[in-house]
């Protein structure tokens, strides 16, 4: 058996460095190296600044082999990149399932318009951001992350054009987090609250700048706007790009996170700031509580939001308590290992 997972945005999305790319060690990777100790000939393709084959060495999972294809459009913006030789790699490959790991990417509309659909092959899809998106229909699998989106999925409601996904053919899939580097360790707190984003125009940092009137505020990460961000919201401290290895110290130095964020429904940033012991607060409005349980942080709303992260930098026990308990959930929930359930899944799936 054979299975090629896909990621349908490039290496480069959200990190320019594909050496550093290589070094992250999430869900994407983990789940073909458990395949490979399941017997399972499995391997990582992704779009990148230049061609690479190389191999995956995580701890705790089988090597397996990681292609980097160059894109064909590299002027285009990232999500719209796509790659002619990836596509013509596919179409030659005897792989049982393709395995789509994000909803909307360029790279993953490509394969499906041009290998996919045509050549009748089997594939499923890893929800990322967007729960829906016009492959998910067609996949043989759909990998929702929440209950949200398992809902959305199973019943469009007015969007009556969209097919439903049957309940059956859906499995949510945890984070993945490395759970002993992101943990908790002792650290001044410099700040009060702190935040993760790509800055960029899709981003809103209005209830971030709000919090940094009474509140020490703080926001790791880098993107096209990042100039005018720190020049419209002076209080914020901009910290930049952060290594991924290095964010663990960095969120040791504040004493809550915070999500602003209303696009995602699970980022991957609030697990690994539970597993730093953090306590996390985000909207209600797409975040639910089998993301943040209620031991674990707040949901909150836009009237609320201010008052209730007053309230809770205010009791340093609550404080800690949530933090205790978030690093518990996110050990039990989103460690190394979690994503080897729906990995024998896709076994029966490619069967």
């Amino acid at each position: 058996m054979r299975i090629i997972f896909v990621l349908t945005y490039p290496s480069h999305h959200g990190v320019a460095d594909t050496a550093e790319w290589l070094r992250w060690d999430n869900r994407d990777k983990r789940m073909p190296g458990i395949l490979t100790e399941l017997g399972v000939e499995s391997e990582l393709w992704a779009l990148a600044p230049a061609s690479l084959t190389t191999v995956a060495a995580l701890d705790g999972v089988a090597p397996y082999p990681i292609r980097l294809f160059a894109p064909s459009n590299p002027t285009a913006r990232t999500r719209d990149q796509v790659s002619d030789t990836m596509v013509a790699a596919a179409r030659t490959d005897p792989a049982d399932l393709f395995v789509l790991v994000g909803s909307n990417g360029g790279a993953g509309f490509d394969l499906f318009d041009r290998v996919l659909r045509p050549d009748r092959r089997r594939f499923a899809v890893i929800i990322g951001g967007d729960y829906w998106s016009r492959i998910v229909p067609d996949a043989a699998f759909v990998f929702p992350e929440t209950s949200v989106q398992e809902a959305k999925l199973t019943h469009p409601g007015w969007r009556f054009w969209r097919r439903s996904v049957p309940a059956a053919r859906m499995q949510r899939l945890p984070k993945t987090i490395d759970t002993d580097r992101f943990a908790p360790m002792a650290a001044g707190k410099r700040f009060d609250v702190i935040a993760t984003s790509r800055l960029s125009p899709y981003k809103k940092f209005d209830e971030i700048a709000a919090l940094a009137e009474t509140m020490r505020v703080a926001v790791i990460g880098d993107g096209p706007q990042a100039a005018e961000l720190r020049a419209r919201f002076p209080k914020v401290a901009w910290l930049g790009h952060v290594p991924n290895g290095q964010v663990p110290a960095m969120l040791a130095q504040a004493q809550l996170f915070f999500h602003a964020g209303r696009r995602d429904y699970f980022p991957r940033a609030i697990p690994e700031a539970m597993a730093c012991g953090l306590p996390v607060v985000a909207f209600d409005d797409r975040i639910g509580a089998d993301v943040i349980p209620e031991t674990c942080g707040l949901l909150v709303r836009d009237n609320d939001y201010r008052d209730k992260v007053a309230a809770l930098l205010a009791d340093p026990a609550a404080v800690e308590a949530m933090g205790a308990a978030a690093r518990a959930h996110a050990v039990a929930t989103h460690g190394p290992r979690s994503s080897e359930a729906a990995c024998r899944t896709l076994i029966e799936v490619a069967a």
